[in-house]
């Protein structure tokens, strides 16, 4: 493939290669690196939500009835098993959001590179007898680096067993801005 090929795919510009270059992001990649952020935070905002919402049903409509005396021979999952369980899951999810959120904000416009062979990967993930809920994986690995790319073009711009030199934002998974055959 050509550079221009890569260039389009990828969504970079010669200045922009300049710029990874010399370790920087350049002022468009850095707005768009601002646009993703920004998506990040909200999408956390949203989970966190969701999960407060169900945390106070559990709290309002579940746990009040198993608190209630039980017969002996009842199943029922006793309350305190259940609180111990939300604790644990609330635990990971703020361990998890504060990792992510410390991860965003250190994309500070560094710009990292990785040199190898690449190898690409492109394949269909899920249940294959419920059609809806399959989804395609597509994959660049450059070295030792694997990046997450969203199209099959972007897969397509790189040549398996050639090498290049991408550049990319360490993130909680790497960002590939951009690449090229070296």
């Amino acid at each position: 493939m050509t550079a221009a090929a890569l260039e389009m795919a990828l969504g970079f510009t010669p200045e922009d290669l300049t710029s990874n270059r010399a370790g920087k992001l350049s002022p468009t990649q850095q707005v768009k690196m601002t646009k993703n952020r920004g998506r990040s935070q909200v999408i956390n905002l949203v989970m966190g939500g969701i999960f407060i919402v169900f945390l106070i049903v559990i709290g309002v409509v579940v746990l009040p009835g198993l608190m209630a005396p039980q017969p002996a021979n009842s199943s029922a999952i006793p309350a305190p098993i259940i609180i111990g369980v939300g604790a644990f899951v609330a635990l990971i999810i703020v361990f998890t959001v504060f990792r992510s959120r410390r991860k965003i904000t250190g994309m500070d416009g560094a710009v990292l590179s990785v040199e190898g062979v690449v190898k690409t990967r492109s394949g269909a993930f899920g249940d294959a007898n419920q059609f809806a809920s399959t989804g395609m994986v597509y994959r660049v690995k450059i070295g030792s680096k694997t990046f997450a790319v969203s199209t099959q073009a972007q897969v397509d711009a790189f040549d398996d067993g050639k090498t290049y030199r991408g550049y990319y934002v360490d993130s909680t998974v790497p960002i590939l801005v951009a690449a090229e055959e070296i």
